[in-house]
């Protein structure tokens, strides 16, 4: 059952946050599955990602020069190629 589950779920699309870490200078790559749009108090559209212990995939502290090889990395590991970077 689990094969069944791992072919329907190929290219889900999933989004990806990037969170900066100014005293670092360095980047981490959240990427979810389960994210929500919300409307905030200036009626914008904002993405509302679950906590990263209940994310899909997060990267450790990385260069912002490694961002496009670790969402190439997230997109291997959680078998799809629909992965859309948001703020």
């Amino acid at each position: 059952m689990l094969h069944t589950f791992t072919v329907n779920a190929v290219n889900t699309p999933a989004k990806a946050r990037l969170v900066f870490n100014k005293k670092l200078g360095t980047v981490k790559v959240v990427v979810a599955f389960n994210v929500h749009k919300k409307l905030n108090n200036k009626n914008e559209l904002v993405y509302a990602f679950p906590t990263q212990a209940k994310s899909a995939y997060v990267s450790g502290d990385i260069d912002a020069t490694e961002v496009l090889q670790t969402l190439h990395n997230a997109s291997k590991f959680l078998n799809t190629t629909n992965i859309q970077v948001v703020e």
